[in-house]
């Protein structure tokens, strides 16, 4: 149900939007700023789960990749059966698209991967409390202004983690205080690094491990960084930016749709300013200042192996194979191309390759048929497949779990949506 007599529209802060929640009902708080929906789940005046409208899914899966490492049962192919089951459902999943107005797709997700065993409930409460950490600190960067707000009384089916606004603020905030410190010249965790300099950084680094982080940076951005390696995003950014500061690193502009998200930087009036930099000075900084100088980003990216990965594309368009081969590049992936579907699983069978990016839309053996063909094999069953669609909705989710796809990619697609794909299944 809908509550009518929610608070007027006036002028706040979001802080106080959020401490507001203590004495909400139970329920979700509904926020639209500036194009963007936000969800507060509230129980008993706690945060129970939030959201925004922004890449949900993407969001999850970053941090379902983080969780993987204590919970072996979230591995890259539960990740992918999720995707096909949950990401932007076929209209014949309709009680998820009823719900995900009130519940988003996401938590329907989560609950998912409790029921079914693979997620325990205490790691749940792990998933659910960094994701609400998330999005805590996108809502605070928000500038003050007029906030719609709606009221459903709608309960989560069930709840992992009971956080107390206060605590939240309080991380959240001792967080965006050392955020801040690294504007302006890094002002969200969704810029995107690149190396640009080996010879200006290897004077910081090995050239070993240049040419290693050369190769990551390309196209994720922190928090994509932090979910690959395993750290938060906000320590890759500290120890990444004597790198940006001496030219090394160049960072690019948020990707659509997060540049429609605020920056942790940002131009407040000279008083707010020096009130936050006095702030920051007090601030007790060991928690992401011990590991901040180059030598620990350097211990990551050593660590980091070394692997050129085999990958088989099979379309029979011509230019879009070529797209695809100089999207991969050479130095990371030995790329195979494939124009004939009839002769593709001979040649599959004798590359081996580690990912298989497949058309769906081909004459004489479709991407169907070939995706079913290759499961059916004793020695290629277990390799991630990628099909490809040409129009965004026109591949049936259902038929493509059915013949054992692992993940769709639609075109057209940006290299950056390829390398995500990458990145969920090989890296």
């Amino acid at each position: 149900m809908i509550c009518a007599d929610m608070a007027k529209d006036q002028t706040q802060s979001p802080r106080d939007l959020l401490k507001s929640l203590e004495s909400s009902k139970d329920g979700c708080i509904y926020i639209v700023r500036d194009r963007i929906r936000w969800s507060f789940y509230v129980q008993r005046g706690k945060l129970v789960y939030a959201s925004h409208s922004l890449e949900g899914f993407e969001r999850l899966e970053r941090h379902l990749r983080g969780l993987s490492r204590e919970v072996l049962t979230l591995d890259d192919k539960v990740r992918s059966q999720l995707r096909l089951m949950f990401d932007e459902p076929s209209p014949d999943n309709a009680k998820y698209k009823v719900t995900s107005e009130i519940l988003c797709i996401e938590y329907l997700a989560i609950l998912w991967l409790v029921n079914e065993n693979y997620l325990p409930k205490p790691m749940a409460g792990k998933l659910v409390a960094r994701i609400i950490q998330e999005i805590v600190e996108a809502f605070l960067c928000l500038p003050n202004g007029v906030f719609s707000r709606i009221h459903y009384g709608h309960l989560l089916q069930e709840t992992y983690c009971s956080l107390s606004v206060d605590r939240i603020l309080e991380v959240v905030e001792q967080r965006l205080l050392v955020w801040y410190k690294l504007g302006p010249t890094i002002s969200s965790p969704y810029q995107c690094p690149y190396l640009v300099s080996q010879t200006t950084a290897a004077k910081r680094m090995s050239m070993e491990t240049v040419q290693r982080l050369g190769r990551l940076l390309r196209g994720f951005n922190f928090c994509q960084l932090g979910a690959l390696l395993g750290r938060d995003s906000l320590a890759i950014a500290k120890q990444l930016s004597p790198l940006v500061l001496d030219g090394s690193i160049l960072l690019r502009e948020p990707l659509a749709p997060f540049d429609m998200l605020p920056r942790t930087y940002y131009l407040a009036p000279e008083e707010e300013r020096e009130n936050i930099e006095k702030l920051a000075e007090t601030f007790d900084r060991e928690k992401y200042e011990n590991d901040d100088d180059i030598s620990s980003i350097s211990q990551i990216f050593a660590r980091k192996s070394a692997q050129t990965w085999k990958i088989v594309c099979i379309d029979d368009s011509e230019s879009m194979l070529s797209i695809i081969n100089s999207y991969l590049g050479s130095e990371d992936f030995q790329v195979t191309l494939i124009q004939d579907s009839m002769r593709a699983l001979m040649k599959i069978t004798s590359i081996q390759p580690d990912l298989i990016i497949l058309d769906i839309g081909m004459p004489n053996v479709d991407g169907y048929q070939l995706c079913s063909l290759i499961r059916k094999s004793s020695v290629l069953k277990g390799i991630p497949i990628v099909m490809v669609t040409g129009n965004k909705g026109i591949i049936d989710r259902a038929r493509a779990r059915l013949v054992g796809a692992s993940d769709y990619l639609t075109k057209p697609f940006v290299q950056t949506d390829l390398l995500k794909m990458i990145m969920r299944h090989l890296m």
